[in-house]
This record gives structure tokens, sequence and C-alpha cells, in this order.
């Protein structure tokens, strides 16, 4: 027996849900329809039952004409007629039934072997020039998609500083690298949670935890800085204070230069902790001596928020960073704004155009530079707007300020909401940790 996809609860809605039939034609129509359909031909069994009330109709109105003697009543003669009739009527209603419900069933499972076979097709009908609307819809939104995330890593690519929306699932790793002219240049690294959770399982590790787990993997030759890190010496903590015991014989006190150098990377590395302080001793506990001339140091403060201005620096392998230069320090924000535009050295250049003037105001908000001129940012390479734009953001945030740019042509530049008050950046030069 074949099997049908149908259980027995299908089979009985199925029955159940059936047209009512009903026929108005007459029994000698239905029996001509019946004698005619081919289906009934090669059966024997369903002809004979068909055909035998048939030859009783004949024999009775034969038997009521021709033949008296054997004639039967016309009574018994209808009694027979109305017997065979009920049978005949039942054949056909089986057959009737029988080839209805094959039917039912033959197209029900035909039509669920054709949707088996059929592609899968939405809710609704789709004609071609729907088909081919939807997909240039479709791929429009991929392409708008794209579009975003190559602007958006466009626009990463152009900061050169970190923010709080870079530090979703990380975290970041201040250090002070050196460079060829004996500065310090600020870098922040982001570090995934993951990675330091991997690291430091048990508990949130502490700053110096993490400067002597991941300084030593800083490639800082291949980052055109010198060799500095790890420092030489142990490194402790003491409280609220790091302690730095450092060796006889270092690099750290060779001249004024060097000695300059040491203090400044310890500033970029150290200040944004949980340290105030950092002392300098010898390896028996006394004050170490950076100078033969000078009074043994007891300890440098470190400061969270130093009071300096931004610079461009580029390294011998064409780098740019944005840097401090030569660390001066500043009592107001708008000094150290104002003065951006000199030129002081040949190491760090300014990132303010000479054409470019401004005036600066300290409000409750934090800091707003106007323009003397309407400043139209494409007049200017992408690149040194951008670093302008950011050096006068990181120079407001040593101030623990924000900034914002008036008289500016464009209400937006490269993600940035010029229309407001600029974020504060975390750091500046951003890097990912190796």
């Amino acid at each position: 027996m074949t099997h049908n996809q149908f259980d027995d609860d299908q089979l009985e809605h199925l029955l159940n849900n059936a047209p009512k039939l009903s026929d108005r034609r007459s029994k000698e129509e239905i029996l001509n329809r019946l004698l005619t359909d081919a289906r009934l031909q090669d059966n024997a069994h369903l002809q004979g039952a068909i055909q035998q009330p048939i030859d009783d109709e004949i024999t009775a109105q034969e038997q009521q004409h021709g033949n008296p003697p054997q004639q039967e009543s016309t009574e018994t003669a209808t009694k027979k007629k109305v017997h065979k009739w009920p049978i005949f009527m039942s054949v056909a209603a089986v057959f009737a039934l029988t080839v209805f419900t094959g039917s039912t069933l033959l197209n029900h499972n035909d039509t669920k072997i054709d949707q088996a076979n059929a592609p899968e097709t939405s809710q609704y009908s789709i004609s071609p020039d729907d088909h081919v609307a939807k997909s240039s819809i479709n791929h429009d939104k991929m392409m708008e998609s794209n579009n975003i995330v190559a602007e958006h890593s466009r626009i990463m690519s152009l900061r050169s500083s970190v923010y709080a929306e870079d530090l979703t699932d990380a975290v970041v790793f201040h250090i002070g690298l050196a460079n060829r002219d004996k500065k310090s240049v600020p870098m922040t690294y982001i570090i995934p949670n993951e990675r330091v959770a991997t690291d430091f399982p048990k508990k949130k590790p502490t700053t110096l935890q993490m400067y002597e787990k991941y300084a030593p993997q800083i490639d800082e030759k291949a980052n055109g800085f010198t060799n500095y890190h790890p420092y030489k010496g142990e490194l402790k903590e003491k409280g609220d204070k790091l302690v730095h015991v450092l060796p006889k014989k270092n690099d750290y006190d060779v001249a004024s230069a060097d000695t300059k150098e040491y203090l400044d990377t310890l500033q970029d590395t150290f200040s944004d902790s949980e340290y105030k302080d950092v002392e300098f001793e010898n390896s028996d506990g006394t004050a170490y001596k950076f100078s033969k001339d000078e009074e043994p140091s007891k300890s440098m403060t470190l400061t969270s928020a130093n009071h300096f201005n931004y610079y461009l620096y580029k390294d011998e392998n064409g780098a740019e960073y944005l840097s401090p230069d030569t660390r001066k320090t500043f009592s107001t924000v708008t000094e150290a704004l104002t003065v951006m535009r000199n030129k002081n050295d040949d190491v760090y250049v300014p990132v303010v155009p000479e054409n470019i003037t401004y005036s600066v105001k300290e409000v409750a908000e934090g800091v707003i530079v106007t323009f003397d001129e309407p400043l139209d940012l494409t007049t200017m390479d992408t690149v040194r707007a951008t670093q302008m734009i950011e050096a006068m953001m990181l120079t407001a945030a040593s101030f623990e300020q924000q900034i914002r740019l008036d008289n500016v042509v464009q209400e937006s530049w490269e993600g940035f909401d010029l229309k407001n008050f600029l974020p504060k950046p975390v750091g500046a030069n951003k890097r990912y940790m190796p």
C-alpha cells in the first residue's frame, strides 16, 4: 500500500468537511452516465450490479405485455423494481464516493508533493519586477551598510586619540616612549577586557602590574623609538606611592637631558594612575641622587592633569604624533591654547597654521575657541585639519576641560559634532597592544 502523509485525524477531518452531495438527475440519466464511464468497462462486478436491474426491468415489461400467463401483477413488478433500484443506487453511491475521495486525496498529495519539491517562496507571490526591485533594495542597503563601515573606519584612522567610545570592551594602558631626541611621547594602548581577564584572572591589576606585563611586549624600536622599557632596577608599590629602586649604574643620570627624559616617561606612564608620587631609592633604601651637585631626590609628584599644549612630532620613520612641546606647563587653558600657534624649536611643529587666528574664552561648560574669520576646514589637508582639532581637544583635556570651536563653516568634521562641545580625549596617540 502506498504510504501517504495522511493520518486518521486528517482523513476524518477531510471526510467530515466534504461537500454534501446532491443530485437532481433522474435514475435513467445516472444509469446512462455510469454505463458510458470508461472506468466501469473492465469491472465485471460493477457492470453486473448495474446491468442486473436493467435485465430485470426488461423481463418484467415483457412479462407484463407479451406473456400474460406468466405475467406478474403490477404490484409485484413494482416491488421488484423498487427492490433492485436501491441496490443499484447503493453501488453507484459507493462508486461515486470512492472516486470523489480518491480524487481529493490524490489532488491533496499532489499539491503537497509539488509544494515539497517547489523552491521556498515568500508568503505572497512576487512578480519578476517586484523581485528585481527587492533585489535592488537589498543591494542598496548592503552597499549603504558597507559605506557606513568604510566611512567609520576612515574616520577612526584619521583620529589619533583615544575616546570613551573606543573603550566599550577594553581598557587603556598609558606609557611614555622615548624618541631619538630624548623626549617622551605619550602613547595610549587599547587592551581588550578579555585579554586582561586572561592575564589577570584573580583580580583587577594595578597600574604597576599592567606595566610589568605589557611594557615588555611593545617593540619600541620597530615603532621608531629607542629601547627604553622596562625600567632598569625594581619598581614596587608603597601605599599610594610608587618606589623605583635604581641600580648603581644606569642611563638615567648621565646628563640632565637623560634625567628629564626618564622623569617625563614616568609622568606619561604613571600619572593617570592610583599613585600620587614616585620615590627614588638606592638598593640600601637611601634616597637616590641624580647629580653629584644636587641634593638626593626624595620624590616626584605624579600629576594626573599636567597643563600642557600639544604639537606635532614626527619620528625618523615619518610617523606623526601629538605630544607636549618640551613639557612646558601653563597656569591657564587660555594661555596654553593661545600660544599653540608659536613655533618654539625644530622638533615640534605647531598644528595651527600661521594664517589662522582665534580668541579663547572660558565658560562654565568648558572652553570656547572662536576663529576670527570663518574657518573652512575643506581648504586644509584633511589630516592636518583633524590634527589641529584634536591637539586643541588634548590641550583642553590637560586642564580637565572640554572645548567648542565657533565660527567654523562645517557643522561636523570626521565624526566630530562642531555645534557642541567636543568630547574629552582619554589619551593621545592611539595604539593597540600587539
